[in-house]
């Protein structure tokens, strides 16, 4: 769903604000190349035993001659990386009736990140459904959720060039904030604030934060820099929290116009 703040008069205002490009803004079609750096840190808290856990110091001696025994609090501490580089391309296969992109994306990481090609359909709300058999990474899902045609809607924006996102359903809410903070002939620089939220409460929260480098008249991401925490809470048993960033800068368009 996407939720709409400005009226008809601020509406009005925006559109002659981007006419210049406005009329200009083309569907994409080819073949995208984009470079992406990716990490992943993940910290761990785990309780190791439902009960304190004994430690054997063995230094203080007692009457029996036995080493001592101190209590320990039976949590853990763990930490895991992950980074890899490499290529993600894009080929835009057609466009639908209703304005969705459909394409295939394939993922060629230096490290372990390596897809072959999967069939997705892209939507301007950020909306992405992708082949469930095939792997799709996160930075791949990253890049095609702004790839849509209709992903900068004109008509959406208030007065101060911002417009929402937000998608509710049985299993997840998405609330997602969008800020044209530049905009010099369509070339224009997104803060996106982005959050996922399980409807029930649960114990998985995920907030987002990004700096989207876009080409409006081309409807297509030049940049983008995503940086994720993701906080799963399992109350006595542990937490965790894994940080996910992201790079994806555009080395090669076949959309272009020579």
């Amino acid at each position: 769903m996407l939720k709409l703040t400005a009226g008809v008069a601020v509406a009005t205002m925006v559109l002659s604000i981007l006419a210049p490009i406005a009329a200009s803004a083309d569907s994409p079609s080819g073949t995208l190349v984009y470079h992406f750096t990716f990490s992943s840190n993940q910290n761990v808290s785990a309780k190791d035993s439902a009960n304190p856990a004994e430690d054997y110091t063995g230094n203080a001696p007692t009457n029996s001659g036995a080493g001592a025994l101190s209590q320990g609090s039976g949590s853990s501490t763990y930490e895991g990386s992950l980074t890899d580089k490499g290529t993600i391309t894009v080929n835009i296969v057609r466009q639908q009736p209703d304005g969705a992109l459909v394409v295939m994306v394939s993922e060629q990481g230096e490290n372990v990140r390596r897809a072959p090609p999967a069939e997705c359909v892209v939507y301007g709300n950020t909306n992405v459904i992708c082949d469930p058999n095939k792997t799709v990474y996160t930075e791949e899902y990253t890049l095609l959720r702004f790839l849509g045609g209709n992903f900068v809607d004109p008509n959406a924006l208030d007065a101060k060039r911002h417009w929402q996102i937000v998608q509710d359903s049985p299993s997840l809410n998405v609330k997602a904030d969008y800020t044209i903070d530049s905009n010099n002939n369509g070339i224009m620089q997104i803060g996106e604030t982005r959050s996922l939220r399980n409807p029930k409460g649960g114990s998985l929260t995920t907030d987002i934060q990004a700096k989207i480098g876009y080409d409006f008249k081309r409807a297509v991401p030049l940049s983008v820099d995503e940086y994720t925490q993701q906080r799963h809470d399992n109350g006595v048993v542990g937490t965790s929290l894994t940080i996910y960033q992201t790079t994806l800068n555009l080395v090669s368009d076949s959309t272009a116009k020579t």
